[in-house]
């Protein structure tokens, strides 16, 4: 880490510090092996942040780009088994968190989301594809942290794009929809910001079945 990076990287350690304590967390800045409450071997992350049953580990990279999910996922795993403890990574790319649900309690349950996807249906009958674009997509995304939270997978932070591409590096999406959703993201980002952007109805058909098949796999996976 270069002195620049180190620079950015410190910041955002005392910013999220700052932030924590304002919020009524005992804050522990890069604390020692010995402090952290149980074993995770020889790793030490840069924040631990402590307040009744809602305790963090939080590790901060400059950029996701480059970060290790496998490693992290394992790591986070580990520190689920612990009641009350969360693995927490941030990121200089990560979307404010004050904009964005970062955990289960903020997210929709998954029979919300099946309710939510019903009325998207309805749009769609009546005709109305912008808007319902812009519903489907933010009912696909929150899946998408929703299922990143419950797998351990310490994504559900970063912007929707490369939460997405982590998503699929994971597995969690295949292939073949990954492409779908992000040729639908496109345009759900152009209308979004105004654009008038023509709308395929033979684009959000699929989009829609797929949308539907993961929230039924995931709901049912995450239930059992």
């Amino acid at each position: 880490m270069n002195s620049s990076t180190k620079t950015v990287h410190d910041e955002k350690i005392n910013s999220l510090a700052s932030t924590y304590a304002q919020q009524g967390f005992n804050v522990l800045k890069e604390p020692s092996s010995s402090e952290v409450p149980f074993d995770l071997g020889d790793y030490k992350p840069d924040l631990i942040a402590i307040k009744g049953d809602t305790n963090l580990i939080i590790e901060v990279k400059t950029t996701a780009s480059r970060i290790s999910v496998d490693r992290f996922q394992s790591l986070a795993q580990e520190i689920s088994r612990h009641p009350g403890w969360r693995f927490l990574l941030v990121t200089l790319d990560d979307v404010d968190s004050s904009r964005i649900p970062t955990t289960s309690s903020e997210l929709p349950t998954w029979s919300q989301l099946i309710t939510k996807l019903h009325q998207a249906q309805a749009l769609i009958a009546e005709g109305a594809f912008e808007p319902a674009m812009l519903y489907l997509w933010s009912i696909f995304e929150a899946a998408l942290r929703k299922r990143a939270i419950a797998q351990s997978i310490p994504v559900e932070r970063l912007p929707a794009s490369t939460l997405l591409n982590h998503m699929y590096s994971q597995g969690e999406v295949s292939v073949d929809d990954v492409d779908l959703f992000r040729e639908f993201m496109s345009k759900r980002n152009r209308i979004a910001h105004g654009a008038n952007e023509p709308i395929d109805p033979n684009l959000i058909a699929p989009v829609f079945q797929s949308v539907n098949r993961l929230l039924t796999c995931w709901g049912e996976q995450d239930s059992a």
